[in-house]
């Protein structure tokens, strides 16, 4: 079994989630967004498909860099880590 971290979770979004970070305990960054999805689940289909799968269009960052870089879902994590989540970015 991989050792569990605790984790900071910010998501940015203005209307639906107007909460600061928050702490999980996870192995991986999809274990840490279902946590967080669990401890809030007004964000099941905003952050996470209603599945509980990463969205394509949202940006995933750990600790300032893309998790398509570092695993994507099963990125691993360590004690003191950053996840960041940011919307799709609109244009026109």
């Amino acid at each position: 079994m991989m050792a569990m971290a605790t984790v900071t979770v910010r998501v940015y979004l203005t209307e639906e989630f107007k909460q600061g970070p928050v702490l999980v305990s996870a192995s991986t960054c999809i274990e840490a967004l279902r946590s967080l999805v669990a401890q809030h689940p007004v964000l099941k289909g905003i952050i996470l498909t209603e599945e509980l799968r990463l969205k394509r269009d949202y940006i995933y960052l750990l600790n300032g860099k893309s998790i398509e870089f570092l695993g994507k879902e099963d990125a691993l994590l360590k004690d003191g880590d950053t996840i960041s989540l940011f919307p799709p970015i609109g244009g026109g």
